[in-house]
């Protein structure tokens, strides 16, 4: 399953570059939104977009994974800008009008100061827990400001967040990989909602999965829309190492390359066996 999983990175990656995706961008988004003023970000691989800067990893990583389908991602990636630039009501609703549509999400600590004014908590070294308001098209970070307003304390915040991640995962299916005696090595979350990564929280995870992979176990969150659980045996853990790099170095929405362990007293950075 992971080799087969892993057959579509490699698929177009070098037929783009990213200089080539720029200019792709700036032919066909004027094409069809002609008010659209763009013009070339100070930043490295960013865009001004009517103004404002806009980096352009996440959507060119989309871009080369299903180039058949670029000028497609492009333009709804334009239409979402345009939606989020015309004002966003979140921004002033109240904790109790958004707390059903609060849900953690997993970043990278330090990256590039991008969620310093978000309210955010440490996970392991390296990692953060940051809280998102999901919305049918979009995910907003919730920024201090706001969350200051609402009055509430970060331990709330995260139950709440919590709580909404387990009724969106009851009914959530994995994929599983086995070796020849039958054994499950790996299990694979990927429902593509966005918040698979953060479903390494989950409160049962680590009791519904060791019966199957032992425990503890290993888990890796290359970006934010998978969530790999291995058993952290050497000959697995090196087979999907490999595969994690490849999937944090290429994929959108990039999280960590580095494992984590799943114990029963909770997550930790995985070391290797002495």
């Amino acid at each position: 399953m992971v080799n087969s999983h892993a057959h579509r990175y490699h698929q177009g990656m070098s037929a783009l570059s990213r200089e080539k995706f720029i200019e792709e961008i700036l032919k066909c988004v004027p094409e069809k939104f002609p008010l659209v003023k763009l013009a070339r970000g100070d930043d490295s691989f960013s865009l001004r977009v009517n103004g404002h800067v806009v980096s352009l990893e996440n959507i060119y990583r989309t871009a080369v994974l299903r180039p058949e389908d670029m000028r497609h991602h492009i333009e709804r990636w334009i239409v979402e800008l345009l939606r989020a630039a015309e004002g966003n009501p979140d921004r002033t609703g109240s904790y109790d009008e958004l707390k059903e549509r609060i849900l953690p999400m997993i970043l990278a600590d330090g990256e590039d100061s991008a969620h310093q004014h978000t309210v955010t908590q440490p996970l392991v070294d390296g990692l953060l827990i940051a809280y998102a308001i999901d919305s049918d098209r979009s995910i907003a970070y919730i920024p201090r400001v706001q969350f200051e307003n609402w009055g509430v304390s970060r331990d709330d915040l995260h139950e709440t967040a919590i709580d909404n991640l387990v009724a969106r995962s009851e009914s959530m299916s994995a994929q599983a990989a086995q070796d020849e005696s039958g054994q499950i090595n790996l299990i694979m979350f990927q429902t593509g909602d966005g918040y698979d990564a953060s479903r390494v929280l989950l409160p049962t995870l680590y009791e519904r999965l060791r019966e199957h992979l032992g425990g503890p176990f290993v888990a890796a969150i290359p970006n934010r829309d998978i969530l790999l659980c291995f058993r952290n045996e050497p000959d697995t853990v090196d087979r999907v190492r490999t595969q994690v790099a490849e999937d944090y170095r290429r994929m959108p929405h990039q999280v960590s390359d580095r494992l984590l362990l799943v114990t029963a007293d909770g997550i930790a950075p995985w070391t290797p066996q002495g």
